[in-house]
């Protein structure tokens, strides 16, 4: 009796893994960004945690609290040492669990500049499994490219994948027919990032924004459909423009080919 050839079995690929780290100054986006793209793999079934080592402003915890599933605790306090202890356990729990992360430690200092050049961050990230992407985030003010710039150009964060985020939310104007974003499009220091490989994506405004939090209420709530606390709905307007925005913010990112990239 001739025996059937057999089928190997088919190699399971490793869960895609990324580790995105926020760069840049406070209020500049950086912590909503992130929050953006732990929804998206949430939405998406993948594993992911919300590392919030922000001391200004714990976005990221409210809405992905240390004992949710998605959440880690929060560093006790902002000194360096304490913050290395905090990222050594987070990396930790993040590769025991095989998840992405999304780590916030806030701007405007030089705790994760220094964090990530001791570690030699993106080599243990690698070795590990984990792709690194490395997310500035800056709006149209020179001195807040200036100080991206000034980060990227120490190379603190290399040997990663990064992406400039142009926050037209930051723009400073009533009107939003000029781009605010045209005096850096021609700035040599800019096409000097993206000749090393830095993809500028742009961050659209989401003009009713100061309504929302006016209702006390956040961008994925808003897209969900929930009530606000007196029971009653987020006016129907705002939410069609926070889908848009959402979408938009998605289509930019995916016509850019850098949606890999994020965790």
């Amino acid at each position: 009796m001739t025996e059937k050839p057999t089928t190997p079995p088919a190699k399971k690929e490793p869960p895609r893994r990324r580790a995105i780290w926020r760069i840049g100054r406070g209020r500049s986006g950086g912590s909503l960004g992130l929050a953006i793209f732990v929804y998206w793999a949430i939405q998406a079934g993948r594993d992911v945690l919300a590392a919030d080592g922000d001391p200004n402003n714990p976005m990221l915890s409210k809405l992905y609290p240390p004992e949710g599933k998605h959440g880690v605790q929060r560093p006790d306090n902002a000194e360096l040492e304490e913050s290395k202890l905090w990222l050594a356990n987070t990396l930790a729990q993040a590769l025991e669990h095989n998840a992405s992360l999304a780590i916030d430690l806030g701007g405007g200092d030089r705790v994760s500049e220094e964090l990530a050049s001791e570690s030699h961050l993106a080599d243990f990230l690698k070795a590990n499994g984990v792709n690194p992407t490395f997310a500035y985030f800056t709006g149209p003010e020179r001195d807040d490219f200036d100080h991206v710039y000034r980060i990227w150009k120490s190379a603190a964060f290399k040997d990663g994948d990064s992406i400039l985020f142009l926050n037209e939310g930051l723009f400073r104007s009533s009107t939003r027919s000029a781009d605010p974003f045209l005096w850096l499009k021609r700035d040599a220091r800019l096409k000097e990032m993206e000749a090393a490989g830095v993809r500028p994506i742009v961050f659209p405004a989401l003009t009713c924004m100061k309504y929302l939090e006016g209702d006390d209420m956040n961008v994925f709530d808003v897209v969900a459909g929930k009530p606000k606390a007196d029971g009653t709905m987020v006016n129907p307007l705002w939410k069609h423009m926070t889908v848009k925005w959402l979408e938009a913010f998605q289509h930019n990112i995916n016509e850019e080919g850098v949606a890999e990239w994020l965790p």
